[in-house]
């Protein structure tokens, strides 16, 4: 029998609705539950075996269906990490964003063109650039290889002494 028999039309509802945008809160108001005790009935429902089950495999199913898998994702992060903004220019003049490769293309997170004018009553074009955060991108992908708890591991000691604290009486 399909977890999705097994639901009571409120819980499909609630289910249906957290896989929009992962917010337990609005999904279980939506499923028709009390707004005043919303937060702690979408947590609780979360926690129920069969709603979790069945909203983990409509997760996995639609990670399979957009070909989310750990490789794509950490290419993605990649390319921000990795991003070089040279790459962007081309003589000192930045590229159209056709001639951009799909690498650094996707590193970036927004290309803004605007218009100001000048003090001479001329007005010049302003290209602003922002790429995708490339620290963040870094820190994402040091923890996925574990590189901080590598560190922490290096600067433990290698025995470490139990310290013990003398109280000394002083009616003696």
């Amino acid at each position: 029998m399909s977890i999705e028999k097994e639901l009571t039309p409120k819980q499909m509802i609630f289910c249906k609705e957290y896989l929009i945008d992962m917010n337990a809160t609005r999904a279980i108001i939506e499923a028709g539950y009390s707004k005043k005790s919303a937060d702690t009935q979408g947590s609780r429902m979360l926690r129920n075996v069969k709603v979790k089950t069945y909203i983990d495999e409509m997760m996995k199913k639609r990670a399979e269906r957009l070909d989310i898998t750990a490789d794509n994702v950490l290419k993605e992060i990649s390319h921000t990490a990795f991003f070089d903004i040279r790459k962007i220019f081309d003589n000192n003049v930045i590229k159209e964003t056709d001639q951009l490769d799909d690498n650094t293309a996707k590193a970036l997170g927004s290309i803004k063109v605007r218009r100001e004018k000048q003090g001479n009553g001329n007005y010049d074009e302003v290209i602003e650039v922002k790429s995708n955060d490339k620290l963040k991108a870094l820190d994402m992908l040091a923890r996925h290889l574990g590189l901080y708890a590598t560190d922490n591991e290096q600067t433990k000691p290698e025995h470490t002494a139990p310290i013990i604290n003398i109280i000394e009486d002083k009616h003696e």
